[in-house]
Parts: C-alpha cells; structure tokens; sequence
C-alpha cells in the first residue's frame, strides 16, 4: 500500500512540476515567512541578545524545535545545533516550501506557524510599545509624529 509520500512522489515527473505545486500549495506560508524575513524589526527582535532567552522559550514551548533547542542544567534554553540559527531558519523553511520534496506531513509546517505566532507577538508588543511612547509624549507636552 503506497503512503501519501510516495503517492507524492509518482505524480510528478519532473522537479519543476513538483516545486511548483509545493509553491501552491503554500503559497500563503511562503508569503508569510518573506513577510517576516522583511521586516527590519522583526530581524532585529531575533537577533538582539536581550531577547534570545524568551525567543528560545517561546520556541522550545511548543515542543517542536527540540532538535535545535536545549535546556541548561540551570533552566536557560540556548542552541545545540551550530547550523541552527533564527533568522536562517525561517529562509531554510521558504527553500523548503518551495522544493520539490514532500512537505505536506513535513514538522516544518507546524515550525512555520510558530514562528507566525511569534512574529504576531512582537507586532503586539511592537504596537502596545509605540501606543504608551504616544501616551507618555501627549502627557509631557511633547509634539506627536502627526
């Protein structure tokens, strides 16, 4: 009884036939990770140090990156895999969704919407930051940007 991955595999008979339904198929996850690869504050967020703990937690909760993630005997996360880095894995995610390998049972859909859900999160932060900045600027009289 042939599986879902190797049904995959006989449908397509050339690479390019494969990468581009892989590209429909994920079009919006892909849009969404170019999104987030663009976005210079995000870029910063991950790789500012002072966030690297609470990025790691947040990912490490999920339990879907405990190949790349470890806990110290002092409950700090850090990174086991020297080729694991934040911002370079969300491009390994693009190149992935956008092969010609079998994705739909692949765990880096379910890594992809974490890293969604934490792109969300700093957009959050990002705003009730920039909401209290407005707050404190009109309480001490200062000019607001419009």
């Amino acid at each position: 009884m042939p599986t879902a991955k190797d049904s995959w595999l006989k449908r397509f008979n050339t690479y390019y036939a494969a990468t581009e339904q892989n590209k429909k198929l994920f079009s919006k996850r892909i849009k969404q990770l170019m999104v987030m690869l663009e976005d210079e504050s995000f870029l910063e967020y991950l790789s500012n140090p002072e966030n690297k703990d609470d990025i790691l937690e947040f990912l490490l909760s999920s339990h879907l990156f405990d190949d790349y993630i470890m806990v110290s005997e002092y409950d700090v996360p850090y990174i086991q895999d020297n080729d694991f880095g934040l911002i370079s894995y969300m491009k390994t995610m693009v190149g992935a969704f956008q092969s010609e390998h079998y994705m739909l049972g692949s765990i880096m859909r379910k890594q992809s919407k974490i890293y969604i859900e934490l792109y969300i999160t700093h957009l959050e932060r990002r705003r009730n930051y920039d909401i209290e900045n407005l707050k404190d600027a009109f309480k001490t009289g200062q000019s607001l940007p419009f």
